[in-house]
């Protein structure tokens, strides 16, 4: 069958991109295949991020939070984040939204079938599935053309993190701040914090996050999370709704150059994920409109790539070659950062909306010389 557009994948990046194609009359009369493997219909992950106005998404958002709260052994600080709130949207909850509207559109068919070979031939992209085989002039891949990132060549660290959905019988959380990071774990090398995102004064999700190239198993993290839960927030009695686990890979490899005239990579395999926080979600959203924008104004998909590169990318590597190479520890970073920055000033940074200026003074918030040795080190390449 011929398409006009296939994308590879209906995760994060691959639902947002079709959603974005069903409700835009410029492709009412274009043939769209999304093709996924799994059924999207479970809450297998959360969203978090922040943002000034209202997204794409407000209608789903599951939560919301003016205030977050910051713990480190040294540091205990309530942020206020205005402008920004921060939100979460659950897994399927976005499945719940964007699939259907994704099925019933007229101009896209969902196909459920597992991607066997992808192979360019003249006439466009050719894509053998469990399904069949379908072909269209440009693919958008939503998983990475590299089975293994050689990590002494490129900077990787995997951020690897599980959650439980815990429920009590009487309130105990303040369902109007969350906390942010808590540092105050033993960190046993790695960077290691908590999430703790409370939707009611009974109910919330407790997330363990670690920065490091071993994957534990898993009842280590339950481990981790059940001392956290009775130690730091002095619950012995809970029940456990839900469990989410992931890998992120936080790494500077070039997922980009894997593109061609045809084939481009979104989400995860394009590249998209912050390297020095693994955050997505927001910049998902932020590439898919770039990627519309250049459909709609027949311009090269290449464009859509250029707010991945830049002084941002730099950023990301220095931050990351200090972590993994010269003995910075996460904590500090984060310890030294909210105390002496606004929280909104770090997440606009994070969001790489700020100007040199405020680059410069979010850098030297953090001790000086570990960056300073990894940003000659890299530029020295």
């Amino acid at each position: 069958m011929n398409f006009d557009f296939i994308i590879l994948g209906g995760g994060a990046a691959g639902l947002s991109l079709a959603y974005r194609m069903a409700n835009d009359d410029f492709f009412s009369n274009k043939k769209i295949a999304l093709i996924e493997k799994g059924e999207k219909n479970k809450n297998d992950r959360t969203w978090c991020f922040w943002e000034k106005d209202e997204g794409l998404f407000e209608s789903i958002i599951d939560k919301r939070w003016d205030n977050l709260h910051f713990y480190s052994k040294t540091l205990d600080k309530v942020l206020d984040i205005y402008p920004y709130q921060y939100k979460m949207i659950s897994g399927l909850s976005f499945y719940n939204y964007t699939l259907p509207k994704v099925k019933e559109a007229n101009n896209i068919i969902y196909v459920k079938g597992s991607v066997e070979s992808i192979q360019e031939v003249h006439q466009g992209v050719e894509v053998k599935t469990t399904a069949g085989t379908y072909s269209a002039p440009i693919v958008f891949k939503s998983f990475p053309s590299v089975n293994e990132i050689d990590k002494k060549e490129h900077l990787y660290v995997d951020q690897h993190f599980k959650g439980y959905m815990i429920a009590l019988e009487e309130d105990r959380f303040d369902p109007n701040e969350a906390t942010f990071m808590d540092f105050r774990i033993d960190q046993k090398g790695d960077a290691r914090f908590f999430y703790v995102l409370p939707q009611t004064a009974r109910k919330a999700l407790v997330e363990v996050a670690i920065f490091s190239n071993n994957i534990l198993k898993q009842e280590e993290y339950d481990s981790i999370l059940q001392d956290y839960i009775n130690t730091f927030l002095g619950i012995e009695q809970y029940s456990i709704d839900e469990e989410e686990f992931g890998v992120i890979p936080m790494t500077t490899y070039p997922f980009m150059e894997a593109n061609t005239d045809k084939v481009f990579h979104i989400g995860t395999g394009g590249g998209v994920v912050k390297p020095s926080s693994g955050y997505a979600f927001k910049r998902i959203q932020e590439h898919s409109d770039q990627i519309i924008t250049c459909l709609k104004e027949g311009k090269s998909l290449k464009e859509s790539y250029k707010g991945l590169n830049g002084r941002f990318l730099l950023y990301d590597k220095v931050m990351l070659h200090a972590m993994l190479h010269n003995g910075v520890s996460g904590e500090e970073i984060f310890t030294k950062l909210f105390k002496k920055k606004k929280a909104s000033s770090i997440f606009k940074f994070l969001n790489q909306k700020t100007h040199f200026l405020e680059e410069l003074s979010i850098f030297t918030a953090p001790p000086m010389w570990p960056f300073t040795k990894s940003f000659f080190t890299l530029i020295s390449k």
